[in-house]
């Protein structure tokens, strides 16, 4: 089968902002499903997203991607549009960074986070993630994005450290501070810190130019950024 085959097109995609806002209306005590408990706010945070996908025609239940991506995303490409599909893993949303021991550490994502954490991705590197919509069936559900295909090879982690100063203004944290693997990299500017910048998730095209594919950006409190702020190199 081409992979092409049945996808969603391009022009039914949302504006990831559109999508927190709709959906965040169900997630709020005067909503139309009523408060959640907090000790099922993971699950009901999904099902309720899959009902709202339902509601907005953007469900898709058989859909499966392609691919077998990394710890987050799994993938289909899409050659008309020439993009990729990413698919959450089911029943998970990605990651979030949170400072709850007072250090950045990675933390399962509500699908509310994941979404507002891509809306930064497009904000910081100028990047087209849109959100497709939901995939999967009995509970075992994924969020399926759109993100343009750029070609080029691997960047390199002094690519990144070059690039992320001259380019985009951060600053290079201490490397205790880089969050996911052991090759990970993570930069501060002001009150935005962005986590989990390797060579697997950053192109380097053939003409030079280094493009963050994939990220975990986080918008810091005032206290997240002091403590950053004073330990950086």
């Amino acid at each position: 089968m081409d992979e092409s085959d049945c996808l969603p097109e391009e022009n039914c995609d949302r504006p990831l902002d559109q999508v927190v806002q709709e959906f965040g209306r169900r997630l709020r005590p005067s909503g139309s499903d009523g408060e959640i408990d907090e000790w099922s706010l993971y699950d009901e945070s999904f099902r309720r997203f899959a009902a709202w996908a339902k509601d907005e025609g953007c469900f898709y239940p058989t859909l499966k991607a392609l691919k077998e991506g990394g710890r987050e995303h799994d993938l289909t490409y899409d050659s008309p549009s020439n993009s990729w599909l990413k698919f959450t893993k089911p029943t998970a949303a990605g990651y979030v960074v949170t400072f709850h021991d007072g250090a950045p550490a990675l933390e399962p994502a509500l699908p509310q986070e994941y979404l507002k954490r891509l809306i930064l991705q497009n904000e910081i590197f100028s990047d087209q993630v849109t959100f497709v919509g939901i995939s999967g069936q009995n509970y075992r559900y994924s969020i399926i994005t759109r993100q343009p295909d750029i070609p080029g090879i691997e960047a390199s982690n002094q690519d990144i450290i070059q690039m992320m100063p001259e380019e985009l203004g951060f600053r290079k944290l201490e490397n205790r501070f880089s969050v996911g693997y052991a090759d990970s990299l993570a930069f501060i500017k002001k009150d935005i810190a962005v986590f989990d910048l390797r060579p697997a998730n950053v192109v380097k095209t053939s003409n030079g130019l280094i493009v963050p594919i994939d990220s975990i950006p986080h918008r810091l409190t005032q206290s997240e950024a002091f403590l950053l702020q004073t330990t950086q190199l």
